[in-house]
């Protein structure tokens, strides 16, 4: 009897054996080029959200990076040099696997398998100085995992902002998705939460990307 893999599987396996890591620069290149010919200011291009990160946590003195929502790992390729600790939470068991055979020799960098909202805690538990944090887990079909809900920003994010340290950054991807459809809040109450919970600080979106950060003159 041939084993018949459900098809979900099979193309989680299509993915792990047969998209290198070189496949996926390449298109999050021609992204880019796309973007700059364009002249579309809207969303940046992934690249772009990586420099993004890597800015802010220059710009903050911020040393490690918690990052929810693995995927492919190019978060974590993309900035490995600029912190000095990088913790990443994956649903998927089979990206969470990938991304921990990518980085294994990397002692800095730990990739956590379950459900950022209840895996969070624990990291969090843990942290002793302040964080840049890339929020970026959410169900959006295809080979990408789907939890109790579609996106965990609201648990993700309410732990954050009650976490006793002063000093954290959070940017939160996909900022066109927070309309109140579709399992994700809407963009005021996501701002409300912010301003009750930690009023002193920023809080605005741009070119996709939600900004929280300790106010700046």
């Amino acid at each position: 009897m041939i084993f018949m893999e459900a098809p979900v599987q099979r193309l989680k396996l299509t993915l792990i054996n047969y998209m290198p890591d070189r496949i996926h620069q390449m298109r999050m290149r021609g992204e880019l080029r796309r973007w700059k010919c364009n002249g579309d200011a809207d969303e940046l291009p992934n690249l772009l959200k990586q420099q993004t990160v890597r800015d802010y946590g220059r710009r903050f003195g911020l040393r490690m990076l918690v990052e929810t929502g693995t995927f492919l790992g190019s978060m974590i390729q993309a900035t490995q040099a600029d912190f000095d600790r990088i913790v990443s939470i994956e649903l998927d068991p089979w990206l969470s696997a990938r991304a921990q055979r990518k980085f294994r020799s990397a002692g800095h960098i730990s990739v956590l398998q379950g459900d950022s909202a209840s895996r969070l805690a624990s990291v969090l538990a843990a942290v002793s100085q302040p964080c840049i944090f890339w929020l970026d887990a959410h169900y959006s079909g295809g080979i990408t995992a789907r939890g109790p809900v579609d996106t965990p920003i609201v648990d993700e994010l309410g732990q954050i902002l009650r976490h006793p340290l002063a000093g954290h950054v959070v940017l939160v991807d996909d900022a066109r998705c927070f309309t109140g459809e579709m399992g994700y809040p809407a963009m005021a109450d996501l701002e409300a939460l912010v301003r009750t919970t930690r009023p002193e600080m920023e809080f605005h979106s741009n070119q996709g990307i939600i900004r929280i950060h300790p106010r700046t003159r």
